[in-house]
């Protein structure tokens, strides 16, 4: 018996200790799987591009890149939603991307935007997950990259098959619930000239026809017409083909355009137009905002301006008070608003110009070593009516209007002094003056596309 183990015997308080001390070890062996397993970003202030057919998002100090789409097609175009939360992409539909057209799609060198394809429209969160394709896509039928309502809930985008000769008359519009696969909850919106504007107060989709500018809910009904007859010129060159509504109003105006006048080039065989921007109230009084030959035109975040170009002249027209002021820039440069209104970029092939609309001020923050154009010495291109294109899909700029973004795009001189880092992406900070903060940081140096950092609302953007 001395030989014996003693026998060992527990108290209540030791048998607690133990089964406390076991549930701790549980917790922390749980932590580190979940850890070890983390689906990406949670927050609100990510960054996002494509990388060689992949989506990735990133936070802006270059940590925590994470690839949120990585298997099937290579993906074309995203958008963020507008609570930051949910992506929208694009995949090639998978037969038409083993094709010689498939494998060498164009795009636009600034924004990244391809062209109508076949294609399968999903969403997916922004902590990865299986996506949900709310369309799926046929060798015949192609689309358009798809637009968030502002209430970030349905999608918008353009159909039509691949053997028809495109024109305003051979697209359908369609809007998808964001959450429902397979063209569940899929509704066909009245035949329209331009892309239909969204509203934000009530989600009423605007459009255009011969008969003239008209209202639908997003489900395609209780159509009716707000002004009667078909606007003059209409259908216009496709960058000037729009009805907008006027952002952050829940009574908003419509800004559209109607042709003055057209004068025929004796040098050549184009003809230019003159157009008035014209601005209708919701009690449908219209007032003249500029006669111009404008090739482009969107509202502000905040619905107080219209931003308008004659090429390389762009102007910012005040609503509230008719003050104009005007900035020379390059011709096809992206403008991207800051949220708050108060900043505006403008992102050119070969120069990076950053304006302050309180103090009318503006300074050329990055450029390449091609000399910079005399203002006017660029010719107005204007696509024709047949074009397709689409408004910007995500904005540069983060949800405090005080960081920006930019890819380098072969623009490497900073500010008169050449980017230590080389080639990338970077992000830009201000202050409430504009005033740059130190250098531009760098966030990624791999082969980026279509970087965007927030909601970009259509109502704002150009056309490309």
């Amino acid at each position: 018996m001395l030989d014996s183990s003693p026998t060992q015997r527990y108290t209540p308080r030791m048998k607690s200790s133990k089964r406390r001390y076991s549930i701790i070890l549980l917790s922390l062996l749980l932590l580190s799987i979940l850890n070890s397993c983390s689906p990406g970003h949670l927050g609100g202030n990510e960054i996002a591009f494509i990388r060689d057919g992949h989506l990735w998002t990133i936070d802006p100090g270059g940590a925590n890149a994470f690839e949120v789409v990585s298997d099937g097609s290579p993906v074309v175009g995203y958008a963020w939603s507008p609570n930051h939360q949910v992506l929208f992409f694009r995949t090639l539909d998978s037969s038409f991307a083993n094709t010689a057209a498939g494998r060498h799609i164009t795009s636009n060198p600034l924004t990244g935007l391809t062209a109508d394809v076949p294609s399968v429209l999903n969403t997916v969160g922004i902590d990865g997950g299986s996506p949900i394709p709310i369309i799926f896509s046929t060798p015949d039928q192609q689309n358009s990259n798809a637009w968030w309502n502002p209430t970030g809930n349905r999608l918008l985008y353009r159909e039509e098959t691949t053997s028809t000769n495109q024109n305003p008359g051979t697209v359908t519009w369609w809007v998808s619930q964001n959450d429902q696969p397979e063209g569940i909850a899929r509704k066909l919106l009245p035949y329209t000239f331009s892309i239909p504007s969204i509203s934000v107060g009530n989600s009423l989709a605007i459009g255009n026809s011969e008969q003239g500018i008209f209202t639908t809910t997003l489900a395609g009904t209780n159509f009716q017409f707000v002004v009667q007859g078909a606007l003059p010129g209409h259908p216009l060159p496709a960058t000037l083909e729009r009805v907008l509504w006027q952002p952050a109003h829940q009574n908003p105006a419509i800004l559209y355009a109607i042709v003055t006048g057209t004068t025929q080039s004796q040098s050549t065989t184009s003809t230019a137009i003159s157009i008035q921007l014209v601005l209708r109230d919701p009690h449908g009084r219209t007032t003249g905002v500029a006669t111009c030959g404008c090739t482009q035109f969107a509202w502000s975040p905040d619905g107080n301006s219209v931003l308008y170009t004659t090429g390389t002249t762009y102007t910012i027209f005040n609503i509230k008070d008719n003050s104009t002021f005007s900035i020379s820039g390059e011709e096809g440069s992206v403008p991207y608003w800051s949220p708050s209104s108060q900043f505006l970029v403008l992102d050119g092939p070969h120069t990076l110009q950053l304006v302050h609309i309180a103090s009318q001020q503006h300074q050329h923050l990055l450029h390449d070593m091609t000399p910079v154009a005399e203002p006017g010495a660029a010719s107005s291109r204007i696509p024709d009516a047949h074009a397709l294109l689409q408004p910007v899909s995500n904005s540069i700029w983060a949800s405090d209007s005080h960081h920006f973004l930019f890819l380098t795009h072969g623009r490497m001189i900073w500010q008169s002094k050449s980017l230590s880092s080389g080639s990338g992406l970077y992000t830009v900070t201000i202050d409430t003056h504009g005033q740059t903060q130190g250098a531009p940081a760098i966030v990624d140096t791999g082969n980026d596309s279509q970087a965007g950092w927030s909601y970009e609302d259509p109502n704002t953007s150009f056309l490309f």
